[in-house]
Order: structure tokens, then C-alpha cells, then sequence
């Protein structure tokens, strides 16, 4: 009986005073792609995207007369996000046995000081939705209705394959991970060498392209750290594991800054809630956010798909 009374008095703390962190971590940062991309707040359900490109031109100085050359040219891409929300309740009886005693058993904390149980529960339904929201960005399809995960938007492979200005590159399915990644660089135009770009795998491929830089001693590690980007040997370009294509047959090549997650951030659409039902005698959680991808200029991104 005292374990349910302690969850009941403390559960709704750390949501209480973590609310603003809690959101943005789901709703705004997250993790994976968005730590490296564009992201456009203050976007409800369909709205566009300004994107301003400027051309100067050099002129004669010695000339005195004032002759303007250039433009500023303001283009638009709409973006769609879906309002998205997960609904859960927990039985604080059930939280006894098995499940406390392994929260016991890997959070020992000094005598008297309160085990994190809402905080666990809490951390562990974000990093989830995160999860998600990673794969959806990546691969999502509003033709999967019957898919949780990817049904809510086109991600940007289902963009990228739409958009006529994407540069296509048919792989082989014999070539090896650096090759197909090679080919994908050589594709890549000089303008687009210039701003820094990247390029996408999923972390199977990632992994077969580092084993084989480590065979040919074409490496650069750092032991014991975490390895989700490496420069691809003989150029400035990362080569960058993205979880959210993991399980597809794809390679994309862009600047980070050419694609965007769009969600709100200054409405009232992103929301994280805990709280006790008298009623049922259950806490309830509510998660609610809003997530839309696009890129800004699709002839700047290069698509490589694997052969079967």
C-alpha cells in the first residue's frame, strides 16, 4: 500500500514542472534528423514555406551611374502536418512486482530519496514517440492507412520520388556499401558541394560502409565513441546513420538546411498531460503534437535507390 500512495503523490511532479522540456523534446528537437535540419515553426495543418534566393552580380565600378542587376526572388512549397496524439493509462496496482522491482534494481537511490517511476515511464513514451516521428519523417506515406507509424505524411523519400527535380541514381545490387555511397556522391552537383551537404543512410548500410573502410584502413575512429557519421574517405561530405531509413533500400545526398520538420511551437498544438481519474482510479497520459516535412529545393537533393 505505501508504493501506491508514493506513486500517486509523485507521479504528476515531473510532468508538472517539466512540461516546456518534456514538449520540446518531442515536439520541437526530439532527436536524429532534427538535431541537423531546417525547422519551421508556427505551422498548422497545410501552410507555405517562404524560401528566398538572391543573385548578385558584379558590376564595373569605375562606372558612376547607378545600374541595379541582380534579384531576390521569393518561392513558396507548401507544407502539410498532421496533429498527432498518443493516449495512455496505467494502473498504479499493476506498477507493483516484476516492473518495480527492475525500476528498483537499476535506479538505487540513497534512503529517502524517491524512486523516478514517472519519470521512467515518461522518458521511455518520449523516446518512442521520437522513434516515430524519426521513421515517419523519413518514410512516411499518407497511402498506408493501415500503418500507425507512417500513415500521418509523405516523408521525404515519398517527396523526393514525386518531385521531378530530384537527380535519380539507379544502384546496382552487387555494389558494396562504399560504392553505392560513391555513386550518390558523384552525382551530387557542385553547387551543392559547396554548402556542406550529407548524405543519408540507414544504419545497416552505414555499417557495412564503416566495416569496409576499416578493411582498407580508410578510417577515422574514435574508440569507445559513438559512431553515426563518418567523412566519406577523399572528400569533405559525411556520410550520416539515420535511423529513420532504416529498413530501406535508399541513399539521399542534400544540405541539411534543404529539408524541414515543420510543427507548431506557438500554439496551443503541442501539449504533454499526467493526471489521476478518480473516476477509474487510473492515471492517464496525453501526448499531442503536430510533425510535417518538406525540402526547399528538390533539385538539390539526389535520391540513390538499391536494386532488389
Amino acid at each position: 500500500m505505501a508504493t501506491e500512495n508514493f506513486i500517486v503523490a509523485s507521479l504528476p511532479d515531473y510532468v508538472q514542472n517539466n512540461k516546456e522540456l518534456l514538449v520540446n523534446k518531442f515536439g520541437l528537437l526530439g532527436n536524429g534528423t532534427r538535431q541537423r535540419i531546417s525547422i519551421q515553426t508556427g505551422v498548422k495543418g497545410k501552410e507555405a514555406l517562404n524560401y528566398l534566393d538572391m543573385t548578385v552580380v558584379l558590376q564595373d565600378g569605375t562606372n558612376c551611374a547607378f545600374t541595379p542587376e541582380g534579384n531576390a526572388e521569393l518561392t513558396q512549397r507548401d507544407v502539410e502536418t498532421a496533429l498527432i496524439k498518443v493516449d495512455m493509462e496505467f494502473c498504479p496496482r499493476k506498477l507493483r512486482g516484476k516492473y518495480a522491482e527492475y525500476l528498483i534494481r537499476n535506479n538505487a537511490v540513497a534512503e529517502g530519496q524517491k524512486l523516478p517511476f514517472e519519470e521512467f515511464i515518461v522518458n521511455y513514451i518520449i523516446d518512442s514517440i521520437n522513434d516515430q516521428i524519426e521513421v515517419m519523417m523519413w518514410q512516411g506515406d499518407t497511402t498506408l492507412v493501415n500503418d500507425k507509424t507512417r500513415k500521418w505524411i509523405n516523408g521525404f523519400l515519398k517527396i523526393a520520388k514525386t518531385e521531378e527535380d530530384v537527380i535519380d541514381v539507379a544502384i546496382a545490387s552487387n555494389k558494396t556499401a562504399y560504392d553505392a555511397i560513391l555513386d550518390v556522391y558523384m552525382a551530387i552537383p557542385e553547387k551543392i558541394l559547396e554548402m556542406s551537404p550529407e548524405i543519408y543512410v540507414s544504419p545497416a548500410l552505414f555499417r557495412k560502409f564503416v566495416q569496409e573502410m576499416v578493411a582498407k584502413n580508410w578510417y577515422q575512429i574514435t574508440v569507445g565513441a559513438p559512431q553515426d557519421e563518418f567523412i566519406l574517405p577523399g572528400t569533405d561530405v559525411k556520410v550520416v546513420k539515420t535511423k529513420g531509413l532504416a529498413g530501406t533500400k535508399n541513399i539521399l545526398a542534400t544540405f541539411p538546411k534543404n529539408l524541414f520538420y515543420a510543427c507548431d511551437m506557438e500554439g496551443d498544438e503541442e501539449d504533454i498531460d499526467l493526471w489521476y481519474s478518480k473516476d477509474d482510479r487510473v492515471f492517464k497520459l496525453e501526448a499531442l503534437w503536430n510533425s510535417g516535412v518538406e525540402m526547399a529545393y528538390p533539385d538539390m537533393v539526389v535520391l540513390g535507390e538499391i536494386a532488389a
